[in-house]
């Protein structure tokens, strides 16, 4: 092998070549700590201008080691010769001809997501003393065939260039600068919560990542930069909106456009820098009247306020009157002639208690919030604004909401208390219209009075009432909890027969439910019976054997969780073999169906989620995902894909680790480790909506295919 790789880039041990002789460049060690820029830049190098190092090291060693410790190629092969035959060994010829026909494929163009497989390999740094590239070549790497490709390069004096990565080197800064390279991963960061990688390729800028779009879907995307003036269009679109985001409280979602780029779009408007001062514009006007809006409905509310605050003070009145009442009665009544003088007294004129008015107590009047943020009345309105304009319009808005807040939760305390003080004085009427009994005290009175009373709400108490919080499932964050909870209520709650159940349905559920609605039955049931036994592998062992397939004592894994459970087999479940028959094999769904209509009824969604699916069979049982990016977008039928709300203690089922697996010695993690699935029953619905989203997807090293996916969003 060494000899036909020698033969192949044409080197002879025994010889001296001037074009392998080099000398050892000055390179700043210092910078090399810098691992923020290990591979940012890529180029096209000229192979004659990239000068060999090899340094009997590995790549993880530290740089001052591997500089420090190496030697251009030529003393290395001179001096370390045995090492060098070492190396040969390890480099094989259809490598070195693969690495050599994919550089011929980058010279026409780069690979669209600018790395690629094995570009650490390279090792290329560049020294800025000396003005040269070099490759610091780690001998005990173990992959050898670049160093050998450029060897032959060499020695054919080839005037080819190569695609690579320079390590640890810094931007050249030519369109932006580094602060603002940093900059934009900062507010790519806040709308994708995804770091992105800048690459700058020769005269070009590559901003490339993955998002999670609309729905919950995953892409990647790439940014391409090729001047100046894309730049900074590029830059002072997402600044504005990272201001906006973080000074005034806007939400933007990140979307795929037709040409794979990220973009952010708000209220499904794709913003571009063209229309950006149009848009802060028209959103500093609507924050505006909205600030009016505010500043009027803020003036009527101080005005119910005061209303309130004088009924209720009436109401006080009354009551303290009929409180008075009965304290007269009770000392009225230890004498005959004070009693009749109090009735005499109480029905002059009617009762002396329902006419009773108070002035109103000036005192009990709340204290009236000041406001800087009041709108003056006549004031010139502004027909300009900039992005300061909106920020400083959305802070007083800000202000002034919470002021708003503040009163509507008075006037709702304020309401509170009035039906409260109305139904106490409504009691206190009845009970001095029983009072002729002469049972009562004013103990009893007091308990009389307020037997209808409501709670007295808190600040606040009335808006967190009438605007419950729906903390919403986040599947990133809640799904690993979600998982372990919902595995766990189906061990508890579920037979073994109704987890083979679910687990059919990963396999035949065509067949399920052309038994389930009785729709082309035998024709679906013949065809996925054909089907398995097309696919059937077993042997006599697996009929013996059946889900057993090893011993219970041997460990294995399931996401790093240890167990020693075995997995299901869906041919032992089904009792499909070779000499299956139709008729067995209709008995077999038949009993699943049933189990899985018992399952079905025991198990209920332990949260509100969303959920995904790709083909609707109606009054049937349909698969779907909680997680997006686990559809398989291929073949898709018309593109579509289907969202519902699954509302907590409704009914679905799980594809959670108990259904995929036994668990015969109770050591099976918790969780949905094999699929985030679950299988529900279709229920037809009316209202939808629309939505149409782009996926980027690569179809190899140099070009991708945008998927239009459609969803369609069932609403209840």
């Amino acid at each position: 092998m060494s000899s036909e790789v020698l033969e192949y880039i044409g080197l002879d041990l025994n010889k001296e070549y001037k074009n392998l002789k080099c000398e050892k460049p000055e390179y700043n060690i210092a910078k090399s700590y810098d691992n923020s820029m290990l591979y940012k830049v890529y180029k096209m190098l000229p192979i004659k201008d990239i000068e060999i190092l090899i340094s009997y090291t590995d790549r993880t060693t530290e740089i001052k080691e591997r500089y420090l410790t190496a030697k251009p190629i030529n003393e290395y092969i001179k001096e370390d010769q045995e090492n060098f035959l070492e190396l040969v060994k390890q480099a094989k010829v259809d490598e070195i001809e693969q690495i050599e026909n994919t550089q011929k494929e980058f010279q026409k163009h780069i690979p669209y997501f600018v790395r690629y497989d094995k570009n650490y390999l390279w090792q290329i740094y560049y020294s800025n003393a000396d003005k040269k590239y070099f490759m610091l070549f780690p001998a005990r790497e173990g992959e050898t065939s670049v160093l050998f490709y450029l060897i032959k390069k060499k020695l054919e004096n080839s005037s080819d260039k190569i695609y690579v990565p320079i390590c640890k080197e810094d931007y050249d800064e030519n369109i932006l600068k580094k602060a603002e390279i940093t900059n934009i991963e900062n507010y790519i960061w806040l709308f994708t919560k995804e770091w992105p990688n800048i690459y700058e390729v020769e005269n070009k800028l590559y901003i490339v990542g993955n998002v999670r779009v609309k729905e919950g879907f995953e892409s990647k995307y790439r940014i391409s930069i090729s001047s100046k003036e894309e730049a900074d269009a590029e830059y002072t679109l997402l600044k504005a909106l990272f201001i906006m985001a973080t000074e005034s409280n806007y939400k933007f979602s990140p979307c795929i456009d037709e040409h794979g780029r990220l973009r952010l779009e708000y209220n499904n408007e794709i913003l571009q820098v063209e229309g950006l001062s149009e848009f802060i514009k028209k959103q500093a006007i609507m924050q505006d009247d909205r600030r009016e809006e505010i500043a009027k409905d803020i003036k009527d509310g101080k005005s119910t306020l005061e209303k309130l605050n004088a009924e209720i003070n009436d109401l006080i009145e009354n009551y303290r009157i009929q409180e008075k009442q009965i304290v007269m009665f009770l000392n009225c009544k230890k004498s005959f002639f004070k009693k009749l003088k109090f009735f005499f007294k109480r029905n002059e004129k009617g009762s002396r208690f329902s006419k009773a008015t108070l002035k109103s107590n000036k005192n009990d009047k709340p204290k009236e919030k000041d406001s800087n943020n009041e709108i003056k009345e006549n004031e010139p309105k502004q027909t300009s604004f900039n992005l300061s304009d909106l920020v400083k319009i959305c802070k007083a808005n800000r202000d002034i909401e919470e002021q708003y807040k503040s009163l509507k939760s008075d006037i709702n305390a304020m309401k509170n208390k009035k039906k409260n003080l109305e139904k106490r004085v409504e009691n206190a009427k009845k009970y001095l219209d029983e009072i002729e009994e002469h049972k009562k005290s004013i103990f009893e009175f007091w308990k009389f009075a307020k037997k209808d009373e409501k709670p007295a709400l808190n600040e606040g108490d009335e808006d967190a009432q009438e605007n419950k919080i729906t903390i919403n499932f986040n599947v990133e964050q809640d799904l690993q909890e979600f998982s372990v909870k919902a595995d766990m209520l189906q061990k508890q709650k579920l037979s073994i027969e109704e987890c083979n159940s679910i687990f059919a349905c990963k396999y035949v559920l065509d067949s399920v439910n052309a038994v389930l609605t009785g729709k082309d039955e035998e024709k679906i049931l013949e065809k996925d019976l054909e089907y398995l036994k097309s696919k059937y592998t077993g042997s006599k062992r697996t009929e013996i054997f059946g889900d057993i397939e090893e011993d219970y004592t041997k460990i294995k894994n399931l996401n790093s969780k240890k167990h020693r459970e075995n997995k299901k087999n869906i041919y032992s479940i089904l009792r499909v073999n070779a000499q299956t028959t139709l008729e067995d094999y209709k008995n077999c769904i038949e009993n699943i169906v049933r189990y899985l209509n018992e399952a079905y009824k025991k198990i209920t969604a332990i949260t509100d989620f969303s959920v995904y699916y790709t083909k609707e069979n109606e009054n049937g049982y349909i698969i779907a995902e909680i997680d997006p990016k686990n559809i398989n977008l291929d073949n898709l039928k018309e593109n579509n894909v289907y969202k519902i709300q699954i509302n907590k203690n409704q009914n679905v089922l799980y594809f959670s680790n108990i259904v995929y697996y036994d668990n015969y010695n109770k050591t099976l993690p918790d969780g949905m480790d094999e699929t985030t699935s679950i299988l529900i029953k279709h229920e037809k619905k009316e209202n939808k909506n629309e939505t149409t989203i782009n996926i980027v997807e690569e179809e190899n090293l140099y070009s991708i295919k945008i998927n239009k996916i459609k969803v369609v969003e069932y609403n209840d």
